[in-house]
């Protein structure tokens, strides 16, 4: 391998970010808000779409959506085999840009079906993932292990500003605007992501001439899905999302049979949603700026991701001990705000000591595929559980996060030992 940049040999401190690091840093930032942003708008009219297509037909929407992702995700692969790492923003987010210009000029008459709805549910559930896992493709592939623990969090805070412009432009506009020009302005934010996404890897390419860019991934989709199965390191990092998705499951059907008693049209429940949406990320945006860089600093990923576990746990103990609604809505936004402001960056921290080929492509099936199947897993589960109760559901949830914690606390140890192994290579 070829000498380290100053970048990576500079001391782990929080803050520090090396003189050739600033503008992909920015523009990768730029990009996540700009992404995030067009995705909150989407997400808080999906939760709304989600009641119009009927409460009952979640688990299925769910079901239908694993099915999409499965048909999608081999095409992705055929992509990300053969063209090059610096064109893969383009050839993912415009398509998606397309589809929902087309949902929402399908929608423009003001009354919403429930197919149109569920179409637009399974559209934006079944894409999501992919959008956000391959810009952190694209994110592990520029920066080294060093320089991720440093910035990820910063990354991810750009991120955390988006999700919350996108859930206040809802909670501000959506009632004047309508639903479908809210659609055609988060287009306009994913193809701003584009530009700024490719114009970061061009930067971040100049500065480090490891980052290859250019090159495509290659390699055969079955060759992939072997390396999962032997890797004890990727089995237990997809054992984490699993789990974190069963989890968000039970509550998500949980918060709907709540909303749905409680909020009586489409608007109200859209701009509880966007409130929702918007507490979550400002916690998350304050882990990702503060939290995240402490605790990786003192303790590494090993205490970052044994701490999500830890907050999660508690959260759920204390739904258990006052099941009540606003506990329930609360729960909620602790949950999220620990998944997206600590586990997201802490666990893509853990595919910077990978090679590309697991970074684009076993990264895309557990992020993807694997994600949108545990949904369906949690959604159908919960229907076995529904009838013990909420207060159940959430003791049981807090009992497997200190069986989870081992397992956070092996795979941060891990990721250090390769580390060290891919410095001393050096």
């Amino acid at each position: 391998m070829s000498v380290p940049s100053s970048a990576d040999s500079a001391p782990r401190r929080r803050w520090h970010v090396a003189k050739g690091e600033r503008a992909s840093l920015a523009l990768g930032a730029g990009t996540y808000f700009l992404l995030l942003c067009g995705y909150y708008m989407l997400r808080s009219l999906r939760e709304a779409m989600a009641i119009e297509a009927g409460r009952d037909n979640i688990p299925l929407l769910f079901t239908l959506t694993f099915v999409v992702m499965l048909a999608i995700l081999p095409i992705y692969w055929w992509v990300v085999a053969r063209i090059p790492r610096n064109r893969i923003l383009a050839c993912v987010y415009l398509p998606i840009t397309v589809l929902f210009a087309v949902i929402a000029t399908a929608a423009s008459t003001g009354h919403v079906p429930p197919k149109l709805a569920a179409a637009y549910f399974v559209s934006v559930t079944a894409v999501n993932l992919f959008i956000v896992s391959v810009f952190w493709s694209v994110m592990v592939d520029l920066w080294r292990p060093d320089s991720a623990q440093r910035l990820f969090g910063m990354v991810a805070a750009g991120g955390s500003l988006g999700a919350l412009a996108g859930p206040a432009f809802n909670a501000l506009f959506v009632e004047r605007l309508g639903a479908t020009n809210v659609i055609y302005v988060a287009c306009a934010m994913l193809v701003g992501a584009v530009a700024c996404g490719m114009l970061a890897q061009r930067t971040r390419a100049k500065a480090d001439s490891t980052a290859a860019t250019h090159v495509a991934v290659g390699g055969r989709a079955i060759d992939d899905i072997a390396r999962l199965v032997r890797s004890p390191y990727l089995l237990l990092i997809a054992g984490l999302i699993v789990v974190g998705q069963v989890f968000g499951a039970f509550m998500y059907n949980e918060q709907a049979k709540y909303v749905e008693a409680a909020y009586a049209n489409l608007t109200e429940r859209a701009a509880l949603f966007a409130r929702i949406d918007l507490a979550a990320n400002v916690l998350a945006l304050f882990m990702q700026s503060v939290v995240v860089g402490w605790i990786t600093a003192r303790g590494g990923v090993r205490a970052t991701l044994s701490t999500v576990w830890l907050l999660a746990g508690v959260s759920f103990a204390i739904l258990a001990l006052v099941p009540s609604g606003a506990v329930l809505l609360a729960t909620q936004v602790l949950r999220r705000g620990v998944d997206y402001g600590l586990f997201k960056p802490s666990r893509e921290m853990l595919w910077t000591v990978l090679e590309p080929a697991s970074k684009f492509k076993s990264k895309s099936l557990i992020d993807t595929a694997l994600q949108r199947g545990s949904d369906s897993l949690g959604s159908g589960l919960y229907l076995l559980l529904a009838p013990l109760g909420v207060a159940a559901i959430a003791g049981l949830c807090a009992a497997a996060c200190v069986l989870l914690l081992p397992v956070a606390r092996w795979l941060g140890a891990t990721f250090t030992e390769q580390e060290g192994k891919g410095l001393r290579s050096r």
